[in-house]
């Protein structure tokens, strides 16, 4: 079992750790976060909501990552031999080229074909598998916004509703700072990331004292926030706009995230799935790493060579403290709460992906489908990295979804439904292209420190691209 015990070496590890948490996707629990939430008061603004059910005790979750399956449940057929053997052919290329590394696990998913794949290391002593769960960083947002829009379509607010209506019942509304936080903005504002509030994840040095506090609330990541608002209407990537959207979801339902998830998207969709920090990894959980070297199945893939100055190996997490690693992903997921808190697979998050955004997915009602697929700008943002290769075609963002084009051929472009994700070690990828029917999810356990072959921002998006390439050329034979 692991230790609860802290050591001095693991808060100096947890301290630096938390400034290299890349700001759109990451951020973390050093202790068990707290569950109970206050009792909700009447708001003062009468929102357009029905009456809500008050946010209850819940005790902490003793699930843990060793006792579940992650393989992808119903059963599905395989793709044909010949995609098969070229899908992998794709990933080993454009995996061989990456220079920091440890693995990466793949999935392709059509809603009746499945192909997963997995190559590389899980750790210093363990094979990566296509079962193998993993952070899926800010791909996480996806579930969130789909949330949302079924609250509204529910009658519970609406899209117009102001910040003040939609949270004032909230016990912790009155504690924000009000004099940074805009309350007049909108839910459309937080969901298009264009509500102008300061972003939290600024704050390196309050995360770092925020994850050794042994009390936590949601609303303790908007209090980190350092600068004033400014007008809503311009788009910034911003995780401030998430964390209040997971505070709206819980007091208008009345549940904790986690629950919120599992009963609306991961149960009912077949999904497999830990939603942290509320679902929660305790102390001695087993889902990592043990001393007695009892590495079970499916223990998380560990993160290799991204929080500098532990620059290389898996020693940048666990030399500092082996047995402490369940500390180091509660750490995180306390500063990743709504955002980008999720664990599982890309089987798992392929299947998501359908669900969500193919007309035939039954994640969420046509109505609220529709209105994800209509909230994307008609301005495009720039890639999200610091490469502007040539070819790369600019993406546009929605309700904390982004659609993607790719340049498949001189004349052929797909478009596909998504988001990225990074950060703290790990990398996400997940994308449905309509034309295709296909969704494709991609995660590793290192943060790729070289571009692909394709003339793309990134090696998961070429993963992607010549996947799609691939998979119609072949589609057309």
């Amino acid at each position: 079992m692991l230790s609860r015990k802290h050591t001095s070496t693991m808060v100096g590890f947890l301290l630096i750790c938390s400034l290299f948490l890349m700001h759109g996707c990451s951020s973390g629990t050093p202790v068990e976060p707290e569950k109970s939430v206050n009792t909700l008061v009447k708001p003062t603004v009468q929102p357009t909501a029905t009456k809500r059910a008050s946010v209850t005790e819940k005790p902490q979750s003793t699930t843990v990552l060793e006792s579940i399956d992650f393989t992808l449940s119903p059963t599905h057929k395989p793709f044909a031999e010949d995609l098969r053997i070229k899908f992998q052919s794709v990933v080993d290329k454009e995996f061989s080229v990456i220079e920091s590394k440890s693995g990466i696990s793949v999935a392709v998913y059509t809603g009746d074909l499945l192909w997963t794949y997995a190559t590389g290391k899980a750790s210093e002593s363990r094979t990566l598998t296509d079962k193998t769960p993993m952070m899926i960083s800010s791909t996480s947002k996806t579930f969130l916004s789909a949330l949302i829009l079924i609250q509204i379509n529910k009658g519970l607010y609406a899209l117009t509703d102001s910040l003040e209506t939609v949270l004032s019942d909230h016990p912790d509304f009155l504690s924000l700072p009000h004099d940074k936080i805009n309350i007049n903005v909108t839910v459309q504002d937080l969901l298009a990331m264009s509500s102008g509030l300061p972003n939290y994840n600024a704050n390196s040095e309050g995360k770092s004292e925020l994850i050794k506090n042994p009390v936590w609330k949601p609303s303790d990541l908007i209090n980190l926030v350092q600068t004033s608002y400014v007008d809503p209407g311009t788009f910034e990537y911003n995780d401030t706009n998430v964390v209040l959207l997971g505070m709206i979801a819980e007091v208008h339902s009345g549940k904790q995230l986690a629950d919120l998830f599992r009963e609306t998207f991961y149960d009912p969709l077949s999904i497999t799935a830990i939603t942290l920090p509320e679902e929660g990894i305790p102390w001695h959980s087993n889902i990592t790493y043990d001393l007695g070297d009892q590495l079970t199945t499916p223990h998380m893939a560990m993160p290799y060579g991204d929080l500098s100055p532990w620059s290389s190996g898996y020693g940048n997490i666990i030399d500092a403290a082996p047995f402490e690693f369940g500390y180091y992903i509660g750490a995180i997921g306390r500063n990743r709460y709504a955002c980008c808190g999720i664990i599982s697979t890309p089987s798992n998050m392929a299947r998501w992906a359908y669900e969500l955004y193919s007309a035939n997915g039954s994640a969420v009602p046509e109505s609220v489908r529709n209105e994800l697929l209509n909230s994307f700008s008609e301005e495009s943002i720039p890639p999200w990295s610091s490469s502007k290769r040539p070819g790369v075609i600019p993406e546009q963002y929605g309700y904390l979804s982004a659609k993607k084009t790719f340049q498949i051929t001189a004349d052929q472009t797909i478009t596909a439904y998504g988001h990225l994700g990074g950060g703290a070690g790990y990398s996400a990828w997940m994308h449905y292209a309509p034309q295709a029917d296909m969704a494709i999810s991609i995660l590793a356990n290192s943060v790729f420190k070289v571009m692909g072959t394709c003339e793309t921002e990134n090696p998961g998006n070429c993963i992607v691209e010549k996947i799609l390439e691939t998979y119609l050329e072949t589609s057309k034979g």
